[in-house]
């Protein structure tokens, strides 16, 4: 049953580097209510391997940073957000070094390192372990501050509405978000705030190979689109090319900066196969050329893999520089100065999202979107290795500064309880993990890497007929996380197929077999719930 209602002046939903920078950068008399699903330090944050993309070095420029956002983006980067998102860099850099985050190559400390698509050394590092440094500093401060409350263990279900719930709020035809319901150890509780930010990460969960954690659901994204917020650009799914290949530990990323370092990578055969797909910057091309090639060589010699040899760099340089893939590989008997990695490519980063400004504004009063939840036009149609936590540390930053001058006084809200009606518990698992399964065997063969019309309609077909399943279930069975969860990737795999659809061109991260040009002026794809 339901338990109450909680008020708070800011709602954050997500505990990754975009909600934390935000809740951290806050003024300290708001009140403010952190939701992680998962036990912190979580999300993709933690997990990322690489880097923090920033010009801040005598040899770097805001200028060059930018045209190499453009180069890797297919034609489609919003300038104007890519230029406000990319000269904060060194302001975010400052704010996170007074937190305690100290990142090797900011302002003369250390040595900055290199990605696919940056033409010189801007990515800033602890190791191969940046994010884990981020996530774990960033989630110590925010449980010492006074004003920041973490509820842990917890999953929001739907955003509260204006237009739903207390229509007096709706300004000329614009809705606003008062807050949202929230499953906690079985009880949902009405969170009312006077500004709610969607923090929640991407949706890589909706293939059946990703690099990314189990939670990464599409939680935010979902609760958007069914708000009647306009969802962009979801065609772009990226495919980090190497994540390793072994049945004992999927999910785990093998970091570009390995590339970077001068690893290379081998089909089946031993050969050396980039200088056949991008002969100038070869391991160093763009993921979604490097993906596209790295998939191609399997289906041309039937293999379900591809190698990267880092042998050259040695036990040393690998143990003391990339500890979290060397101890990785070796914890599944792969040594890697010894032995080229097996590796795939897997699902690693949504490009699209809820449609929003760098402050994280939205087309709903009330809602900010922020981190890889959101689509600000800064990435385009592919995303420039390491500029995911640029543009998720700089949002959470932005949206800080604009919020208190946005604020409602959440006293003045009210909702509706959530009712359970006659909604039973859910009996059989079965139900839940065969639609898990279908959904994402689905995506990952007919709307992978590369893709036809005819896969895209049988993919969305079959995945109608899983969605008309999970909504009735979703309205007849108690809820769960893992209903819940379900019932978003299905929605985001559905947004996702339909954005395909309709953009008739192969662009970035984008391929169709049946429309393999570039013809189209640069524009959106936007999908949006008629409400």
């Amino acid at each position: 049953m339901s338990n109450g209602v909680i008020e708070t002046d800011v709602l954050i939903l997500g505990a990754g580097m975009a909600g934390l920078t935000c809740a951290l950068s806050l003024p300290s008399e708001l009140e403010i209510l952190l939701v992680s699903k998962m036990p912190m330090p979580t999300g993709s944050t933690y997990l990322a391997q690489g880097g923090l993309a920033a010009a801040i070095s005598e040899d770097d420029s805001f200028k060059l940073h930018l045209e190499d956002t453009i180069n890797a983006g297919g034609g489609l980067v919003n300038e104007e957000a890519a230029i406000d998102i990319i000269s904060a860099g060194p302001r975010l850099v400052r704010q996170l070094s007074s937190w305690g985050v100290n990142l090797e190559g900011s302002f003369g400390k250390g040595k900055s390192g290199i990605e696919g698509g940056h033409s010189v050394r801007r990515v800033l590092h602890h190791k191969d372990r940046t994010g884990r440094l981020i996530s774990e500093v960033l989630s110590e401060c925010s449980l010492e501050r006074g004003n920041i409350t973490v509820m842990e263990g917890a999953f929001a279900v739907n955003l509260l509405t204006a237009s739903r719930e207390m229509p007096e709020l709706v300004e000329n035809a614009v809705d606003r978000c008062i807050g949202a319901h929230i499953l906690q150890n079985g009880t949902i509780l009405t969170v009312l705030a006077g500004e709610t930010v969607i923090a929640t990460g991407g949706s890589g969960k909706v293939y059946r190979y990703t690099s990314n954690q189990d939670s990464s659901t599409g939680d935010g994204i979902a609760m958007a689109y069914r708000a009647g917020l306009p969802i962009i650009n979801m065609e772009f799914y990226q495919f980090h090319p190497t994540c390793l290949f072994h049945p004992d530990k999927r999910n785990f990323l093998i970091t570009e900066a390995l590339r970077g370092e001068g690893a290379v990578l081998l089909n089946l055969e031993g050969e050396r196969f980039m200088e056949n797909y991008d002969p100038q910057r070869m391991e160093l091309a763009p993921r979604d050329i490097v993906a596209r090639a790295i998939d191609s060589e399997m289906k041309r010699l039937g293999n379900d893999h591809v190698l990267l040899d880092a042998t050259h760099l040695g036990r040393e340089k690998l143990t003391i520089s990339f500890p979290e893939v060397t101890n990785g590989v070796t914890s599944v008997g792969i040594i890697p100065w010894e032995e080229p990695i097996p590796v795939v490519p897997a699902a690693h980063y949504t490009v699209g999202g809820i449609d929003a400004q760098t402050d994280g504004k939205t087309a709903m009063n009330g809602l900010r979107a922020i981190g890889e939840a959101s689509c600000t036009g800064f990435h385009g149609a592919n995303r420039l290795g390491s500029n995911s936590l640029l543009e998720a540390g700089v949002m959470g930053l932005k949206a800080a500064d604009s919020i208190p001058g946005t604020l409602m006084d959440p006293d003045s809200f009210h909702a509706r309880d959530w009712s359970f009606g006659r909604a039973e518990p859910l009996m059989e698992n079965v139900l839940v993990d065969y639609a898990w399964s279908a959904l994402r065997n689905v995506m990952w063969d007919y709307v992978g890497i590369v893709r036809s019309d005819r896969r895209l309609h049988r993919a969305l077909r079959i995945i109608d007929v899983l969605a008309g399943e999970i909504e009735a279930d979703y309205w007849t069975m108690l809820p769960v996380i893992g209903l819940l969860e379900l019932r978003n990737i299905c929605t985001v795999g559905r947004i996702i197929v339909k954005s395909a659809l309709r953009r008739r061109e192969s662009r970035g991260l984008h391929f169709s077999l049946d429309c393999p040009e570039t013809k189209q002026p640069p524009r959106d794809t936007v999908i949006k719930l008629m409400l």
